[in-house]
């Protein structure tokens, strides 16, 4: 159990375990194998949210707009400014040159606002799936407080229950013991669901902050080349760009998509782990419920 997770689970209520420990007769160790069945399968249902499969298609859609803006930028080739070499040079102007490149740029341009558009689109949605965990997370901590009140209850009823039994048999103290251990253990897989709830939005969040990035490099090459080639005005400047500088720009941009796209791939295999631990978790939750 983490105790980040138990840390901001409170105690039960006193009058709540007061009332429940009054409500267990230690002579009826025939209602034993159920005591405490109601906040258990409360606490199962709670647990379903969390362990709801994710929307991977969020993930796939991602990847959709940084594989195009690489394929984009990159067929961009800043080397257009430089002079053929031999007699077709001879014939091949810079403004030619920078007319054309500027042409080809603005053409890409176009097509990188609307990526960088979609990035910033699939980073809302994956933020939308990470902020719907923490109502589920919100519902999971009030039935692990109720069974928490269930299980001390039982614990301070054990003295008063029969411990002797007839040579074969099961005292009637020990059927309460082990009762009490299997709420106490499902308690336990409740609470790690949260930290692995957690870990979820984490790895969400990164994904994010990597797409969102990505839409930031886009906006600072698209302005840099806009500057670059003498388009950052209302009218075309004369300028002699640097195909160097250009060239520069776009490195920076595939870094930043590259990084971007680790982000997401990281991202999603931490969240199939912390998903795949959650299963785990319900599952061993769905075996006391059937006592």
């Amino acid at each position: 159990m983490s105790s980040a997770a138990a840390s901001v689970i409170p105690r039960p209520a006193a009058e709540q375990v007061s009332a429940l420990r009054a409500s267990l007769d230690p002579h009826q160790p025939d209602a034993f194998a159920t005591f405490g069945q109601e906040a258990l399968s409360a606490l199962v249902a709670a647990c379903a949210p969390l362990t709801t499969a994710p929307d991977r298609s969020l993930d796939q859609a991602a990847r959709t707009p940084l594989g195009q803006a690489t394929a984009t930028a990159s067929a961009l080739n800043p080397l257009g400014l430089v002079p053929r070499r031999g007699l077709a040079g001879l014939f091949d102007s810079r403004n030619r040159r920078l007319k054309q490149v500027r042409k080809a740029f603005q053409d890409t341009d176009r097509q990188m606002t609307r990526l960088a558009d979609e990035l910033k689109s699939q980073a809302s949605a994956l933020a939308d799936r990470a902020g719907r965990i923490d109502p589920a997370q919100d519902a999971l901590r009030q039935p692990i407080i109720d069974l928490g009140g269930w299980i001390e209850a039982g614990r301070q009823r054990l003295a008063d229950v029969e411990s002797v039994a007839p040579e074969g048999e099961t005292s009637a103290r020990v059927q309460l013991s082990q009762r009490l251990e299997a709420l106490a253990s499902a308690r336990v897989a409740a609470l790690a669901q949260l930290p692995m709830a957690r870990q979820m939005q984490n790895a969400d969040a990164a994904a994010v902050a990597g797409l969102q990035g990505a839409a930031e490099a886009i906006s600072t090459w698209r302005e840099g080349w806009r500057e670059g080639l003498g388009l950052d005005g209302k009218r075309p400047r004369k300028v002699q760009p640097q195909p160097a500088d250009l060239a520069g720009l776009s490195t920076r941009l595939q870094l930043s998509l590259d990084r971007a796209g680790r982000m997401l791939s990281d991202g999603a295999r931490r969240r199939d782990q912390a998903t795949r631990r959650l299963a785990a978790l319900r599952a061993s939750l769905v075996g006391p419920t059937d006592e």
